[in-house]
């Protein structure tokens, strides 16, 4: 594919062009971030507030991987905290969609605008699919019936859109210094959104440079800009090796289930992995002579040309975009996976116009499969959510500010308001299914009822604990949460406890405690117990923290939350 970004025609000159179409999205988008936009809630919705508990601890002046873990890099969670600053009325789940572009747009705009000049056909082609994935909040994979937003696995969407803007550029752009910049920018967002993304994009740009897409001192221009990078982030409180110490604990908690991952992603994409496979066997088979030539060359006369020449092959590009797709699958399943296949799909289009028409047809049709299915899931499930928005009721929550911007259907609201005194009255049965290691149901965290209950418990514990503080004359400086997650610092304008795991799963992120994280949890003013059900997590989390909280005054704010106070702060009973 080193050809392509030569095999082009300067356009006609025309008004519209990609840049303008990039603008005009980015205005549309700052627009609709300035309405109090109502969006239909989705499964696992709550994984949203981790970005508003990180904004917080941002505003508080923590530092990520230094005072506070996260499963994930920095990034996100400032141009979420950026954004959130612009639009503090947003919604929050559209919010965090769309931030992605502060950094990914930019880099997007300077490969499109440079691909325009030669064809302005393709730099449409690029631009489209990239608008797409970025603005469409929802996921390949769904967990419900009904549609809704996906507020789980956006860093999952975002490095999957950072990995298209690498691809696009490798294939695209010529061999220049502006190539080298590009790939290194889109490096460096990549691993500071998620190191899965970062070693993916890598395996790419090592294939890029050995077929000869960028030529030596190129690369060590972009090594360059990476490593000054990197190196001025670690003089911030050694940000870059303390995230990638936490990257590591990470890695050798969930190394056990690495194979189970590889199989659920070749389960669940199983219509692209087969597609790109018959691809990549036909391209192969229609240049198995040329690739004969080619090491028979190498052979002959061994030389750095003659590698690229053997590498440099449409279905060698295919096959190791799409492993590098299966790989970050591994910890991304289900979100926008393959994107990044497309630009490498629209150059193989582009060149098969040189094939016999037979040969074309067939890859037309390949390429179709493999590219399709990502597309319209993807469309269909952000449409399906648009449409159904004006007929759902909007959540009746008054304190929980720009977290309240949710619906659900009325027969899910009419559920909703029966689970409190339900939880309540069954408190025993949901607590012996905890202790067995059972939830109340088996995908409760992925039913509507329970995303929306949990917003709505949220709300009633916030209304109680300003109740609390009136009626004592106290003010909580810092709150911690004992379930998932932990947005009440951010609705309340407080600190949150440092040095701990935010998103805290104590199946994934959360291990045994340092002396570090204990004494922060003994500082903490005010400690959130959730009881509305007990749950498996939530009994985990409990035994993790018990010992830190044993000297607990503990005061029942209400049926489903209890307020743990930190020894020497005036309470009643």
């Amino acid at each position: 594919m080193s050809d392509i970004s030569k095999d082009m025609t300067r356009p006609a000159v025309g008004i519209f062009s990609p840049l303008a179409l990039l603008l005009l999205m980015l205005a549309v988008l700052a627009l609709l971030l300035g309405l109090r936009l109502v969006v239909p809630i989705g499964p696992m919705y709550w994984d949203t507030y981790i970005y508003l508990d990180a904004a917080q601890r941002l505003k508080m002046g923590q530092i990520p991987a230094v005072d506070f873990l996260a499963p994930v890099g920095a990034l996100d969670y400032y141009q979420f905290y950026w954004l959130q600053r612009l639009f503090p009325n947003g919604q929050p789940t559209l919010l965090a969609q769309w931030s992605a572009l502060i950094v990914a747009a930019p880099i997007m705009a300077v490969i499109v605008w440079d691909v325009d000049k030669r064809r302005r056909s393709i730099a449409f082609a690029l631009i489209i699919p990239f608008l797409i994935f970025a603005i469409c909040p929802t996921n390949t994979q769904s967990f419900h019936s009904y549609p809704g937003i996906s507020g789980f696995g956006i860093y999952n969407r975002h490095t999957s859109l950072l990995l298209y803007v690498l691809t696009s550029a490798l294939i695209f752009l010529p061999n220049t210094r502006k190539l080298a910049i590009v790939a290194a920018l889109a490096m460096l967002a990549l691993f500071f959104t998620k190191i899965t993304g970062f070693l993916a994009g890598g395996l790419i740009g090592l294939f890029a440079i050995l077929s000869g897409r960028l030529k030596w001192r190129h690369v060590l221009l972009a090594m360059v800009v990476v490593i000054a990078a990197l190196l001025v982030f670690e003089l911030n409180h050694r940000m870059v090796s303390t995230y990638l110490a936490s990257i590591i604990e990470l890695v050798g908690m969930n190394q056990g289930v690495l194979l189970s991952r590889f199989l659920t992603v070749f389960s669940t994409k199983l219509d692209v992995i087969l597609a790109a496979a018959a691809l990549i066997l036909f391209l192969f088979w229609i240049n198995r002579s040329n690739v004969s030539a080619a090491l028979k060359k190498l052979t002959s006369q061994p030389s750095t040309k003659a590698v690229a020449t053997v590498l440099d092959q449409d279905f060698l590009w295919i096959g190791i975009v799409l492993v590098a797709g299966i790989f970050l699958e591994t910890q991304n399943t289900g979100s926008q996976e393959f994107i990044f296949l497309w630009p490498v799909l629209l150059a193989l289009i582009v060149k098969s116009a040189a094939l016999p028409e037979r040969h074309r047809r067939i890859v037309y049709v390949l390429v179709a499969f493999t590219a399709i299915p990502t597309l319209t899931k993807v469309m269909h499930e952000s449409l399906r959510m648009t449409a159904v928005a004006p007929t759902y009721v909007a959540a009746p929550v008054t304190d929980v500010k720009s977290m309240g911007l949710v619906s659900t259907r009325k027969d899910i609201w009419e559920r909703v308001d029966l689970l409190q005194a339900h939880y309540v009255k069954n408190a025993a049965t949901y607590h012996e299914l905890a202790e067995q290691g059972q939830l109340p149901s088996w995908q409760l965290y992925s039913e509507l009822d329970y995303q929306m209950f949990w917003l709505v418990s949220a709300d009633r514990a916030v209304k109680a604990i300003k109740q609390f503080e009136a009626t004592n004359g106290v003010h909580l400086n810092s709150l911690m949460n004992l379930d998932f997650t932990n947005p009440f610092p951010w609705i309340l304008d407080r600190d949150a406890t440092r040095h701990i795991q935010i998103g805290a799963d104590p199946f994934r992120t959360v291990g045994d405690l340092t002396s570090e994280e204990e004494a922060a949890v003994r500082a903490t003013d005010g400690v959130l117990r959730p009881s509305c059900p007990v749950t498996t997590a939530r009994l985990m989390l409990w035994k993790v923290y018990e010992k830190t909280l044993d000297d607990r005054t503990v005061v029942k704010l209400n049926e489903c939350w209890d307020l743990l106070l930190r020894p020497g702060i005036a309470s009643t009973k």
